[in-house]
Order: structure tokens, then sequence, then C-alpha cells
């Protein structure tokens, strides 16, 4: 009879261990995934290489230990959510339980586990030292009366050198919206300077791939979303005899490998680093400006031209202040 007994408790155990182990993954994913409405990766540097006398940068990315991702932490990963300019450059972690636009949202009243986050990179150092910022908490000592919204209206700003990123803010229980300033030097966040007008991103770095016949040599496809740009499998097939392959391998590798991405450092359209930059995207063999058929879009008479030279190129060219993003 004991034994009868002893077994019966033994398996009313076990049914209890299953029925607490098969309900505690759901609160388990609960509590740590899916009650988050919007969440995102956090990612860091997994190898790096100047270009370009420094004025380009591959790098390409893998998770952080921190990531809400789930696969190999030394697997390279696509990652196309940075903010950058000639010194910084900026990525974010999200985890937040309500969507975009919420306006229940409140700084004030955080739930458990919730935050936006903002790592920040100073490409002034080789190892790129990083420091990472609360967005949420920078909120609210901006205006706790606020909340941000979706990082899809976040872009570049440069004003007096110093290099931001926009920050979107919507009132907590109402619909009015602000645009303020992120800055990457120090965390904080700033009113948009009277002077300054609207904070747009005036820098345009698609002269070479947009505006010239090299868009047919890439044939459209060395991708990018503003900057950094990257390379389809396309371009990866036609890119051997490049010169970045043979005076930057190990940047090569990161591009062609490691899902690397090409940051070009600076705040404005540079012609002179474009052209150091693309110079090292062609065949060896081949110099930029040989044959280089410019269009019409971006010189000065509205008409295409061929040129030879850089000088023939500038000369041709619009004045800086006219190539704006988008031309």
């Amino acid at each position: 009879m004991k034994q009868y007994r002893k077994k019966i408790l033994i398996i009313l155990g076990v049914l209890s261990l299953l029925v607490v182990v098969s309900g505690g993954y759901p609160l388990y994913r609960y509590l740590t995934h899916d009650r988050y409405k919007v969440w995102s990766i956090e990612v860091e540097p997994a190898s790096h290489e100047f270009i370009a006398d420094r004025q380009g940068l591959v790098i390409s990315w893998k998770e952080t230990k921190n990531s809400n991702g789930k696969r190999d932490r030394d697997e390279p990963v696509d990652y196309s959510l940075v903010i950058h300019g000639r010194r910084f450059i900026a990525t974010e972690s999200i985890r937040l339980i309500y969507e975009s636009g919420d306006n229940r949202f409140d700084v004030k009243n955080l739930s458990w586990g919730e935050y936006w986050k903002i790592q920040v990179y100073d490409t002034s150092q080789d190892d790129l030292p990083r420091k990472e910022y609360d967005l949420l908490k920078a909120i609210a000592d901006y205006d706790a009366s606020y909340f941000p919204v979706s990082s899809a209206y976040t872009h570049f700003f440069a004003y007096k050198d110093q290099e931001y990123r926009t920050v979107v803010l919507q009132k907590t229980g109402g619909e009015d919206r602000k645009e303020v300033l992120f800055n990457m030097a120090t965390g904080k966040l700033e009113d948009i300077p009277k002077d300054a007008g609207k904070a747009l991103e005036n820098r345009n770095v698609n002269i070479f791939k947009e505006f010239t016949n090299l868009k047919e040599y890439y044939a459209g496809d060395l991708l990018h979303i503003d900057t950094p740009i990257s390379f389809s499998q396309s371009v990866i097939e036609q890119s051997s005899d490049w010169r970045l392959k043979e005076e930057y391998p190990a940047a090569y590798d990161l591009m062609t490998k490691k899902k690397g991405g090409l940051f070009f450092l600076t705040n404005e359209t540079d012609i002179k680093l474009l052209s150091d930059i693309y110079s090292l995207l062609i065949p060896k063999d081949r110099d930029l400006f040989d044959n280089l058929t410019v269009y019409g879009e971006v010189t000065k008479d509205g008409k295409d031209h061929v040129v030879h030279s850089y000088e023939e190129f500038i000369n041709v060219l619009k004045p800086k202040e006219e190539l704006k993003n988008g031309s």
C-alpha cells in the first residue's frame, strides 16, 4: 500500500513539474521577448579597417551578448541602422512595449525591461572606443512630457563641428511632435539651433555611383542607405581585380566575406574624399577619371560631360552647396 502511494506521489510530482515547465516557458517568452512590440538586436564591431588615409572605414558587425537575437554571436550580421559623421558612428538597441507613436508611452513610467540605448563609437581612435547612452533618460532630462517615435525618422545632421542624430519626439497622451538633436559627443538632447533652420542632411556621397557611368559598372548593385555602402553578390563577383583588394586586403575581405559596410568619414559633400575611395572600388589598372561620363543632374550646365581628370571633373560639377543629398 505504501509503495503504491509512493508511486502515485511520484507520478503526480512529475505531472506537476511538466505543468510548471510547460506553463513557465510561455511566461518566460512573455517576460523576455513577446511582450515587446518594438525591439532590435544590439551589435558591436566584429572587425574594422580604415582605408584611404582614414577617410573611409569598413566595419563588419556581430551581435553582443546582451542582444535580443538568437544567432551565433560570432556570425556576421547585416546591420544598416547606423548614423554617422566624420568622427562618430552610432548604433541603437531597443526594447519597448508600445508600438511607435502609441501615446501611452511615458518615459516617467517605464515597464520592466524597457530601454532605448544608443551606442556611439569614436573613429578618431584606432580601437573605436564605445560609449553607451540611455536615450529615454536623455529625453526625461530634456522634457519628460515627450517620448521617442520610430528611428525611421532619424538621420545625420552636422552643425558647427558637432555631430548629431535627429530624434522625433511626441507628446505623451497627445499627437504633437517635434524634432530635436541627440549630440553624439555628449549623449544629451538639444533643440535645433534657430539659425540652422531645419535639421537636414545635405551631404551627398552618391555622386559617383548614381550620377556617373559607374552606375552602369555597378549595375545599381552597390547597396546603400545613404551610407554605409555594401557589396551585392554581383558586385563581389566582379571585384577580384579591384585596387581595394590589392591595397587593403583586410578591408576587402570584410566587405566580400563578412557583410562589412563602408563608411565615408565626412560631414559634408567632399568630392576629393569620395574620389579617393571610389578609386579603390574599380580595377587596379584603371583610372577613376578615364573617360568618366558625368550626368547632367550634377553638372553646371545640365548636360552630360566626359572627363579625363579630377580637375576636369571639378570644373563641370555643380558647386558643392548645390550638390545636396539626392541632388
